[in-house]
């Protein structure tokens, strides 16, 4: 029995689209890449999709370091969102 579960579906609709819009392309690409069915692929096409979508050459580092970054940046603008919340 194989069960699929769609990561960007569930991570990226908890986001408001506000949160999201403060991504970059790059950004965007990253958190695109690194979720959903791009999620299962291996490094390489990962890598590959990237330099697609982005038109510059990716390496692993590379990726894992602004995956890094976004999440880091989402995390704190969640929080930001949050506390902004009206009550």
């Amino acid at each position: 029995m194989k069960v699929e579960i769609d990561l960007k579906a569930g991570f990226l609709q908890s986001l408001k689209r506000e949160v999201l819009a403060t991504l970059s392309a790059e950004e965007r690409a990253v958190i695109e890449v690194s979720t959903g069915e791009m999620g299962n692929k291996p490094d390489a096409v990962k890598l590959g999709w990237l330099k697609m979508r982005t038109k510059e050459t990716w390496t692993k580092q590379r990726y894992l370091k602004a995956l890094d970054r976004t999440m880091k940046k989402l995390k704190e603008a969640v929080a930001a969102a949050e506390t902004k919340k009206p009550e």
